[in-house]
């Protein structure tokens, strides 16, 4: 950021009511506005003096709360499953003060205009499945209704980008799938692996897998999915 155009005051990551300030964002006539993320879910641009001076405390909703007499949130649904989940995504998006952020905003993953209200995520997505996170499809783009589901630890595990794959006889495989297939404990396997350099019979041998062995199961996954 040119040091002219950078805020004097760094307001990133503080919490003003229940706004909590994402992003600096310069402004040709110098008003100074802040990217915020409310409680609520709604992402909403603020002047860095209001926010101070205590002003503006939320995107309106606390407003209209107020104006309900205390119902609820404005779509009742702070705090659920659906609305951590939008959170995070904003978060490793939009604050660069997050701890994944190096991995998500940092390197061009951004989250869709439709998608910054958490009304539209929700419609798009529906209600998240048990056991389940959000995940994209392709992790080269961003996160929109097209590139996202609902998925399970095993299918992120599959799909995340740096997921080492372990070759065995012209096929590969993730340490998970690899666990799966044979019966042997992820971690226990996964610490074979790296001492065997990934050599997947090597490893397998230390738990009395033979290779005509592991070929079996593997063509036995293979015939069960077939």
């Amino acid at each position: 950021m040119h040091p002219l155009s950078a805020p004097k005051i760094d307001l990133s990551g503080q919490r003003f009511g229940r706004l909590t300030a994402t992003c600096y964002i310069p402004s040709r006539d110098n008003r100074k506005a802040w990217s915020c993320l409310c409680d609520c879910g709604s992402l909403v641009e603020v002047r860095g003096v209001n926010l101070r001076s205590g002003k503006t405390k939320s995107c309106g909703c606390l407003k209209r709360e107020r104006m309900a007499e205390g119902i609820g949130k404005t779509h009742g649904m702070y705090g659920s499953r659906e609305n951590k989940s939008w959170s995070t995504m904003i978060e490793r998006c939009h604050n660069p003060k997050a701890k994944s952020y190096a991995d998500y905003g940092g390197r061009g993953i951004a989250v869709c205009d439709r998608w910054k209200s958490f009304d539209n995520f929700f419609a798009d997505m529906g209600p998240r499945p048990p056991g389940m996170t959000l995940d994209r499809k392709d992790n080269k783009l961003g996160y929109s209704p097209e590139n996202c589901r609902w998925s399970t630890a095993k299918e992120q595990q599959n799909n995340r980008r740096n997921s080492r794959r372990y070759s065995f006889e012209g096929r590969d495989f993730t340490s998970l799938e690899l666990s799966e297939i044979t019966g042997i404990s992820y971690h226990a396997l996964r610490k074979q692996l790296n001492n065997a350099a990934g050599d997947v019979a090597k490893a397998a041998s230390k738990f009395g897998l033979s290779k005509v062995r592991l070929r079996a199961l593997i063509g036995t996954l293979e015939a069960s999915t077939a």
